[in-house]
């Protein structure tokens, strides 16, 4: 049985992009990598957030959506580069907790 999206979710493909078969051969690297690019992606936005707020108070931008358009999006991308960590995190104690 095949079930097809309702709607548009490009927006978690451009966050998680498909990774090749041969990715599964190096999977810690890869994984290491995801989450570095992961960082960089979440520092742009946050950057480009910066300088929209920036424009819009020295008066160089007019358009207020816009900015808080940039604002929610590094703050959403931010929100769940926090809970990806917090998940990381709380799989790294429970194999810390299992016994040996």
């Amino acid at each position: 049985m095949v079930i097809n999206a309702i709607g548009n979710v490009s927006g978690l493909a451009q966050a998680f992009p498909a990774q090749p078969a041969k990715a599964a051969q190096n999977g810690g690297a890869d994984f290491g990598k995801l989450l570095g690019d992961m960082v960089g992606k979440v520092n742009d936005l946050q950057n480009s957030a910066d300088k929209s707020i920036q424009s819009l108070a020295t008066g160089e931008s007019k358009g207020l959506h816009e900015v808080m358009l940039a604002v929610e999006k590094a703050s959403i991308s931010f929100q769940m580069l926090t809970q990806v960590r917090n998940k990381a995190m709380e799989a790294y104690q429970e194999i810390m907790r299992m016994p040996v």
